[in-house]
C-alpha cells in the first residue's frame, strides 16, 4: 500500500466510510465528510487503486441521473 498520501482530507474519507459501516456514493462522502466533491472524488479514486476501497456499481440507476458508485472499506482500508 505504500505511495497513499494519508493526508488529511484522505483521513477524513476512510473515517466517513468506517462509520457509516455501509456502502456511501461520493455526495453522501462528501456531505458526511465537509469536503467538495472535487476533493473527494480523486481521493476515492487514489483509495481505490490501492486497495482500501472496494467500488460497486448501481445496478438499477434512476432514469434521470447516472449509476452511481458506492464505496466501502476493503479490508485494507480500515481506520
Amino acid at each position: 500500500m505504500s505511495g497513499l498520501r494519508m493526508t488529511t482530507p484522505t483521513r477524513m474519507v476512510l473515517q466517513a466510510l468506517h462509520a457509516a459501516q455501509q456502502p456511501l456514493y461520493g455526495l453522501e462522502i462528501a456531505q458526511a465528510t465537509g469536503l467538495g466533491t472535487g476533493t473527494v472524488y480523486p481521493i476515492l479514486r487514489r483509495l481505490e487503486q490501492h486497495g482500501r476501497v472496494h467500488v460497486t456499481d448501481e445496478t438499477d440507476p434512476h432514469p434521470s441521473r447516472p449509476p452511481r458508485r458506492y464505496y466501502q472499506l476493503a479490508p485494507a482500508g480500515t481506520v
